[in-house]
């Protein structure tokens, strides 16, 4: 675990879940688009997704660490990254901000 605690690796996986698997993004142009493999394995989520059914707020990975989610359905919230730059930023400062 690289001194990680538990608690601190279920953050980070819990930050996985929401970006590599169902992340969405900001294009340069505002436009919302999915990157995340779970989205995009489904045309079902990534039709919901684009919806207006679902929650999308921005991308925090303190708020996304704590964050429940459903594994057997789609996900009701989303977080949304301005860009792949301030996904990556910030979760590289969310990851430095932990105890090691």
């Amino acid at each position: 675990s690289l001194g990680a605690s538990d608690s601190d690796i279920k953050k980070l996986a819990t930050i996985y879940w929401f970006t590599v698997e169902f992340g969405l993004c900001k294009q340069d142009n505002g436009e919302v688009k999915a990157f995340g493999a779970g989205i995009l394995s489904s045309a079902g989520e990534l039709e919901y997704c684009l919806s207006d059914k679902p929650k999308r707020v921005p991308f925090n990975p303190a708020v996304a660490a704590v964050t429940e989610y459903p594994i057997t359905s789609f996900q009701p919230q989303y977080f949304v990254a301005e860009s792949f730059k301030d996904a990556k930023e910030k979760v590289r400062d969310f990851a430095y901000s932990l105890d090691r």
